[in-house]
């Protein structure tokens, strides 16, 4: 359901990305996936900046060639890897439709800016499009999955991942980075109707060094890439999102179906940040039934539907909201 006239409420400029990276630190614990479903971790899909590139593969059933969707976790641009809950969850009823899933991880800052975060996600695309047949993967059928800081590297990486390098020496730079889809989990879209913040500086190098943060905010946010060659997306966000605003969704989807691209949106009514809690929202959509049927669509997929899916418990959160956007429960911790 699309919603016009959203009032943007940002939180206060300097605790953004503070309160962005420590509500992630709910999710950083361990998935599973259904069924048991084991997952082979620590696959190197590449080096940069002397860091090795990895990422864990999430087997489907069945014979392929099966249709691809990328993980890509969350943690305010700091934090974060591969295991997030909020965003590896998505596996647990992903794998039993057949999708083969990988979860990736990626350089962090403040190390590195957004652009090598960009970059990263684009080579594991190319990576596992080169070597599809090892896992019976279809690389004419990937889709990216990102939550929040991640959500933001599905949007940008969806909309900018272009053909490779066909004079390469490095068979999977040569490789398309193109997506044929994008569910975003709560992710940014446009970095501009935020307040600068000193530490943005270094994040968005190296364009905010050469040309100045103001055009670097503009670059680098997906909503300015937008054209009508972009890939299907679906957008999922709580509407009482205190981290990232629910308008940033409604904002990009307006700008997608301006060019006649397709957006479709799930609004999950009363829902925060993260997915961990929103099973426990009263009336919450059946959101994950929801993603399988948009990507079996989009795929012309017929993969199952409702397995590895949280059984819903309606009732009043454990977890509460401190001034500093740390969530804690009822005895603090």
């Amino acid at each position: 359901m699309l919603y016009r006239g959203f009032k943007s409420m940002f939180p206060a400029p300097h605790s953004f990305l503070i309160a962005l990276a420590i509500w992630s630190l709910v999710a950083m614990v361990p998935s599973r996936v259904a069924g048991g479903t084991k997952s082979e971790d620590g696959l190197v899909y590449g080096e940069a900046g002397g860091q090795r590139l990895t990422m864990d593969y999430y087997p489907p059933p069945g014979k392929g060639p099966h249709p691809v969707v990328i993980i890509i976790h969350g943690g305010g641009f700091v934090k974060g890897d591969s295991k997030n809950i909020s965003e590896a969850y998505c596996a647990d009823f992903l794998v039993p439709a057949g999708y083969a899933v990988f979860s990736i991880n990626y350089r962090l800052s403040p190390m590195f800016p957004l652009v090598a975060m960009v970059d990263d996600v684009e080579r594991a695309v190319r990576f596992i499009r080169h070597n599809s047949a090892k896992w019976d993967a279809d690389p004419t059928r990937i889709a990216l999955l990102g939550g929040s800081a991640g959500g933001y590297l599905s949007n940008m990486a969806g909309l900018v991942g272009g053909v490779g390098n066909k004079d390469a020496a490095d068979p999977v730079a040569r490789e398309s980075a193109a997506v044929q889809g994008v569910v975003t989990l709560y992710g940014m879209s446009d970095f501009q109707v935020l307040d600068q913040r000193p530490n943005w500086q270094q994040l968005f190098q190296p364009v905010s060094g050469e040309k100045g943060l103001r055009v670097a905010l503009s670059e680098l946010s997906p909503i300015n890439h937008v054209t009508s060659d972009a890939p299907p997306f679906l957008l999922i966000h709580g509407d009482k999102d205190p981290i990232v605003p629910f308008d940033q969704s409604i904002r990009f989807q307006t700008a997608l179906e301006k060019v006649s691209a397709r957006c479709d949106l799930i609004v999950i009514h009363n829902g925060e940040h993260s997915t961990n809690e929103w099973h426990r929202i009263a009336g919450v959509p059946d959101w994950e039934k929801e993603l399988v049927q948009w990507l079996n669509e989009i795929f012309r997929h017929k993969g199952v539907i409702g397995e590895g899916i949280r059984a819903r418990i309606p009732g009043p959160s454990s977890r509460t909201l401190d001034s500093n956007g740390l969530r804690s429960d009822a005895n603090g911790k």
